[in-house]
């Protein structure tokens, strides 16, 4: 019962017909079981690296994650069928898998020393952080004193201005406002009759000077703009330490590639480890490939090659 589970579960995986293995020697279930384990072994190792890489760069969450690497295992299994599921040998489609097991295994050794020297990219994205804090600081504190020095500017007009308003009010402290009014005064004449007679009155009313307004409006304006000198002072301040902490907090998959290559390039150690786990990883994407390979066929795939003889006779017999 395990056995025929398993043989099920193997046939899913590689596509082949389990109606058809039924009637084979047990060299074909050799050669399945073959196909099965190297398949599995690569879905082991890509679904750990497409959940590391999505875990560690996307951020999608544990189940965006396990999504991923979901996605990854479809992907090995679908390539690994165009080897597998070939009648007869295919030499354009062998050279073109061996293509893809160097790519992938580039990438997937890639990821997998950004996972396993994790502590020391970290050592050395500080000294990167550093070389770019110092080639980017120079541009954000210009940015900064540029705003500073517009902020001076008109603080310094107008405190100019109300040094000459507070000398102006000083010296006219209120001022005059003449006013008019006109009443009607009746007068008696002396025939009894009763004339109404116009009277203009004008009267001098002291107000504040106007410009005690304006001093106050400046001041107002003064006070923002004195608060937007001392934020961007504070700005400047703390420029280095904010640039720093930001960059730190952006964790790029690139960036970290960048930091791996310099690694390798100061370590041989590092360098020879990274050379030994391509080589593995291009071994196990060739495993399935190498099995295809193999001149001694089962007979499943001779069983197939038969059939597709066979239809091709038959259909070369009806033309």
């Amino acid at each position: 019962m395990m056995r025929n589970w398993w043989i099920k579960f193997g046939c899913f995986l590689t596509g082949w017909n389990y109606n058809i293995l039924q009637s084979c020697t047990e060299a074909s279930y050799k050669q399945l079981k073959k196909y099965t384990s190297a398949i599995l072994i690569l879905i082991i190792l890509w679904a750990f690296v497409g959940y590391s890489f999505a875990d560690r760069y996307i951020q999608t969450g544990t189940w965006g994650s396990i999504g991923i690497a979901i996605i990854f295992v479809l992907i090995i299994i679908q390539i690994e069928r165009q080897i597998i599921l070939n009648v007869g040998h295919n030499k354009f489609a062998s050279i073109f898998r061996m293509v893809i097991a160097v790519i992938m295994a580039v990438l997937g050794s890639a990821i997998l020393d950004q996972i396993i020297f994790k502590d020391d990219i970290e050592k050395k994205m500080i000294e990167i952080v550093d070389r770019q804090v110092k080639k980017q600081l120079p541009d954000r504190l210009s940015v900064i004193n540029t705003k500073l020095s517009e902020l001076q500017v008109e603080i310094d007009s107008l405190d100019h201005r109300n040094i000459e308003l507070y000398k102006q009010i000083s010296q006219t402290p209120t001022i005059n406002t003449v006013s008019t009014s006109v009443t009607t005064v009746p007068i008696k004449n002396e025939d009894g009759s009763i004339t109404n007679k116009t009277q203009r009155t004008v009267s001098n009313n002291p107000i504040a000077n106007p410009k005690i307004k304006e001093a106050d409006l400046n001041n107002n304006n003064l006070k923002q703009l004195r608060d937007q000198y001392e934020e961007y002072s504070q700005r400047k301040l703390k420029a280095e330490e904010s640039l720093r902490a930001e960059l730190k907090t952006k964790k790029g998959f690139l960036e970290e590639l960048n930091a791996m290559l310099e690694i390798l390039k100061e370590s041989t150690v590092a360098l020879i480890f990274y050379v030994i786990l391509l080589a593995f990883l291009i071994s196990l994407e060739l495993f399935v490939l190498l099995s295809k390979s193999d001149k001694n066929k089962s007979d499943y795939d001779l069983i197939m090659e038969h059939q597709l003889d066979q239809k091709r006779k038959t259909l070369d017999g009806l033309k």
